[in-house]
Formats: C-alpha cells, structure tokens, sequence
C-alpha cells in the first residue's frame, strides 16, 4: 500500500482534496493506522477514485455522486455520459472561439476608424438568374453553415458540376437577427435542372428566379466567415462616399467554401441606386 502522499503522485491529485473526501466518506484510505494517524492507499482503489473524478467533471454535486456510486454506475453509462459532456465542452470551446475571433476582428475595425481604405469594389449589373433554394428563417449562423454544407454536397452529386454555380445566399429579413436569420439558400443555375431536389424529408430546394439588378456593389471577402462584418464595413463606406443608397436585399457567393481554418471566399453584393432615385421611377 501507499502513504497518501505516494498515493497522491500515482493518483495525480492533490492530498488535500484525498483528506477532503475522506472526511465526506465519498473515498477513505483502505487502511489508517491507529496509532499513527497516516492514511495508506492501494492500486486497487484507483477505478472507484477515477469515477469520482469522471462524475465531477460532468458537473455533478458530491452528494449526487455519492449516490450514483451507491447505485453502481456502470462503465458504460459512465463513458457514455463523458461523451456527452465531452460534446458539450467541445460545443463551448467552439462557440468562445467564434466570440473570440468576432472580438479581434471589432477591434481592428476600432483599430483602423478614421483611416482611409479604398476597397477593390465592382459596381455590376446582374441579370435575373435561376436560383434552386430553399428560403428559412434559421436560428443561428451555425444552422446557415450547415445548410450551405449539405447543398454543396447533395446538388453536384444530383444536376452535376457543370450546370450549377456558386452558392448563395439572400439575406431577406429587414434587419440581421442573429437568432432568426430569414435567408435563401442555394445554387444558381448556369444549365438545365430539375424543378426540384430534395436535400432531406423535411427540406426540398425549389427552382425560383433570383431578381435582376441594375447596379450591384460587390466587394470580395477573404477570410474568416465571422469577420465578413469588417467587409461589409468597407463596402459600406464606399457606398456612402459614392452618394448611393441601399436598394434591395444582400447577396453573398460563396466563391470558395470554408476550409478546416474556417477561411473562406465571399463576394459580398448590395443592389444600390442613387440617392435622389425613388423605387418604380
């Protein structure tokens, strides 16, 4: 057997937190000397320690463990509980590094106010495009990835490469709503489709017909698909200082899809018109 502090060194725990949870009864020492007082600790009870250590990590109170151990947790249950929890704390890491790259990229936007920037802008004509999509309102920007996924890779498989074009999406609710992002989300279509396909039993994209436009604001966004704010900041000065106007729903093509850095290419598209012009004029 071993001496606590022994024990603590195999175990990787402290030996206060040992004496703690001696003193709860969760994990006694498999022999204590009468005399002496010193705690001494087997091998053997490294599985039972091991599972307290596993059930707090899932956030569970003393007093729950307790009892979970008194029920005789199984291995199982055990691993797939971590799982679950190990999905969780991944979905969490995931979701402050999103916070955390939209924090960097508002800071450089802090960081550049006032300099001039002259953005490669496109001012474009675009004609009406067939459009295979499916419009919804989303509930985060994570649901809209997910969506552009799935299209990416049913469509091509469906039509073929050679009739399809880009990816892309219309932002059509009044204003952004992070939580509920209304959206068309789909192919344009460069040759012949089906009037139909079907991505899952729940969602089928539709042929529709994308407007024409007579002036479009383009600019291309490289980079981070969160930072794509910064892009729509240049593209909105420019628009500002060429005395324009927003006239119509926003555009994103998805030139290049995300990779594992999440980098990607968008050309981002505002319809616009000048200011002194009136809808139906």
């Amino acid at each position: 057997m071993f001496r606590i502090g022994e024990f603590s060194r195999i175990a990787q725990v402290s030996g206060r937190l040992l004496r703690f949870y001696d003193e709860l009864g969760l994990f006694s020492p498999a022999f204590t000397d009468p005399q002496t007082g010193y705690r001494y600790y087997s091998a053997q009870q490294l599985p039972r320690l091991n599972r307290i250590l596993v059930l707090k990590e899932l956030g569970l109170s003393l007093e729950q463990i307790a009892r979970l151990l008194q029920q005789g947790a199984s291995t199982d249950e055990l691993r797939g509980m971590l799982t679950l929890r190990k999905a969780q704390v991944e979905q969490t890491l995931q979701e402050e590094m999103t916070r955390l790259r939209h924090i960097e990229a508002r800071l450089q936007q802090v960081e550049v106010a006032g300099q001039i920037q002259e953005p490669d802008v496109v001012l474009k004509a675009a004609g009406e495009q067939p459009f295979l999509a499916v419009r919804e309102v989303l509930p985060d920007i994570a649901a809209v990835r997910q969506l552009v996924h799935s299209i990416a890779t049913v469509v091509p498989a469906v039509i073929g490469e050679s009739a399809l074009g880009p990816v892309a999406i219309v932002a059509h609710g009044p204003m952004h709503e992070p939580d509920a992002l209304d959206c068309a989300v789909g192919c344009l279509l460069l040759g012949k489709a089906p009037s139909a396909v079907r991505l899952s039993e729940e969602r089928v994209l539709t042929r529709q017909t994308l407007p024409g436009v007579e002036a479009l604001a383009t600019l291309v966004h490289t980079g981070r698909v969160e930072e794509s704010h910064r892009t729509y900041g240049l593209l909105a000065a420019w628009i500002e200082r060429s005395r324009l106007e927003i006239g119509g729903p926003a555009r994103e093509l998805i030139l290049q899809l995300p990779d594992r850095d999440d980098n990607a290419v968008l050309e981002l598209q505002l319809p616009v018109r000048r200011l002194d012009e009136q809808p139906g004029c």
